[in-house]
């Protein structure tokens, strides 16, 4: 009996709610909600729809990654060889991480400029993080001696919390002045 008389008590409060503050029944709510949304969808992929082919027109050729390049460490021996590692921003894994190539370069100074001697991968081709290897305390081991035949050695940090590579990547200008790996 106090049962029935909670029910009905509860079932005119929701009626004089609907009445009095504009609510509405379940359904109609979830009807209108459903078309508001789908107001919102359509509005929001239109205008990028008819805006595309106009933005395009304007598009550079250049692709995003040419942009991202960044020289991350050098070193001069001497007057006559130099040494860089420099990292080129990949594609990535969709969307994900951003990751990058890093090669080691030698140059030889002749007539007054430097000359590419050689360029090699150091790892393999999008082996490293972006972020980690242009960041802060990026290269964990990067010397090149001045005596024949010029080695050169490269470690560099895989992230904070592994810690630097695990291989020592070397290389050398072998005596036709190319740079080779080991």
């Amino acid at each position: 009996m106090n049962f029935r008389a909670v029910s009905a008590s509860y079932s005119g409060i929701d009626d004089f709610a609907n009445r009095t503050s504009g609510w509405r029944k379940k359904g109609a709510t979830m009807k209108n909600l459903r078309s508001r949304i789908l107001g919102l969808v359509l509005a929001g992929t239109t205008a990028p729809a008819v805006m595309l082919p106009l933005g395009l027109a304007h598009a550079s050729p250049q692709p995003a990654s040419s942009t991202g390049t960044s020289q991350i460490a050098a070193t001069t021996l001497g007057k006559d060889v130099r040494t860089t590692l420099t990292a080129v921003r990949g594609s990535g894994n969709g969307g994900g991480t951003p990751v990058a190539t890093v090669t080691v370069a030698a140059y030889e100074r002749s007539a007054g400029k430097w000359k590419l001697i050689g360029r090699q991968l150091v790892g393999q081709r999008n082996a490293w993080f972006w972020n980690v290897v242009t960041g802060k305390g990026a290269i964990c081991r990067f010397s090149a001696s001045g005596q024949s035949p010029y080695p050169i050695e490269v470690r560099l940090l895989v992230s904070d919390s592994i810690g630097c590579s695990e291989a020592t990547y070397n290389f050398h200008i072998d005596k036709y002045g190319t740079l080779v790996p080991g």
